[in-house]
Order: C-alpha cells, then structure tokens, then sequence
C-alpha cells in the first residue's frame, strides 16, 4: 500500500468510523457537505449544517434552517404530550412526539434550566426546551445521529467551525455564478425579516435579474415559523 493510499484510508476511517471532518482539505469538506446535503434533499446554501468542533474533533450539527426543511420535506408532525417543571433539579421538561404520515412516531424530551428565571429568560428557557424536544424528535424519526443547534450552545468548549461553500469557487468561477451563490449564502445567513429586507434592498437590481427572489421568499417563511 502506497503512502497517498494509506493517508487517504486514515482519511476515510475518520470521517466514516468516527465522525470526524477534521482531516479533510477544505476543499473535501465543502464538496462532502455539500453531497450530505444533496443525500437529504436539502439545498447546502440555506446552511441545514454547520460544523462544531468538539474534543478535537469536527462533527455536523443540524441548523434550524436544517431542522426547518427536514420537517417540510419529509412531512413531520409534531405533538407535545408532556410539559412539566422538576423544581429539585430547576429543570423544565417537555416530550415531543413527531409522526410521519405512514404512522411512525418516536417520542424525545427537551429540557432546560429554570431555577431562579422570572419573566421573559424563563419564558425563553421554556421555548428552547420546546424546541429542543421536536428537533429532537425530527432527528430520531429520520434516523440522523447529530446533534442540533440547541444542544451545542450548552456544550463547554466547543467552537464552530465556518463552512466557505464557494471559497475556491470565487477566484475561478465566472462572476455571475458568484454573485448569485454569495447573495444565497448570505440570504441564508439572516435571522431576521429586517435584515433579510436590508439584503435586498441593497442588492435588488442583482437579485431580481439572477431571478433570486424565491430564495428571500423561502427564508422569510422559514423565519416566520420560529417567531
């Protein structure tokens, strides 16, 4: 066995076996993000995934733009069927049933800390947990092992890790393709309905002509549902 052989089967046993991304060149990276997504029918622009890197390793985690898609495409209900405070542990509780439309449910629980929020921090702790427990939910259903966006903000000493899809692209490509791929990645950046409306009134006569529009439209309805 070669030494390109062997460095590419290390390679290869640490994406597959453990998980992990950190070996790959960046140019791998985007193009094994960017097929992970297309496996899943998930457009890469609109970030679905972002990667954390965790213990030294760097593993996908499901955005909620992700979480968002996977609902849509595959159809996911979701009913809570338990909400609960444990006041020893400070803890609220939720179980988060989801269901495909053949009848197949699994069950997930959501929780966050509580103890000593009054007001609007406790009512936001009660929302995360909620949706901690569907998108939680969504990813046993589906059968994707990563974590969400939610669990890594709690996680000590994990970092993201930024995910350039086009960063070799940009010097190469032809300048309308890049316009176009950066106005996307940027639209999925957003967070919010008034700088999505500043992204595009900044860029209108650009997006209008790259026919961009559906791309504002889609985010502003993905946004919507989280409010």
């Amino acid at each position: 066995m070669t030494q390109i052989q062997q460095h590419e089967g290390a390679i290869t046993s640490a994406l597959i076996l453990q998980g992990d991304l950190a070996a790959l060149h960046p140019n791998d990276k985007v193009a094994y993000y960017k097929g992970y997504c297309e496996r899943l029918g998930l457009d890469p622009y609109t970030k679905p995934f972002d990667i954390l890197r965790l213990n030294g390793k760097e593993v996908l985690y499901l955005t909620r733009s992700g979480a968002q898609q996977l609902n849509m495409l595959h159809k996911v209900s979701h009913q809570i069927t338990s909400r609960r405070v444990i006041d020893e542990a400070g803890i609220y509780e939720v179980t988060c049933r989801a269901t495909l439309p053949d009848g197949r449910h699994t069950e997930s629980i959501g929780a966050a800390h509580v103890a000593n929020l009054k007001g609007e921090p406790y009512c936001n702790a009660m929302m995360k947990a909620e949706t901690k427990a569907k998108r939680r939910s969504t990813l046993d259903l589906i059968g994707l092992g990563l974590l969400s966006e939610e669990e890594t903000s709690s996680i000590p000493g994990a970092q993201r890790v930024e995910v350039v899809l086009d960063a070799e692209t940009v010097e190469d490509s032809d300048d309308e393709i890049n316009v176009a791929d950066i106005i996307k990645a940027k639209v999925a950046e957003c967070d919010s309905i008034a700088a999505l409306n500043d992204l595009y009134r900044n860029n209108q006569a650009e997006v209008e002509r790259l026919g961009l529009r559906q791309y504002f439209s889609t985010r502003k309805l993905q946004i919507n549902e989280t409010l």
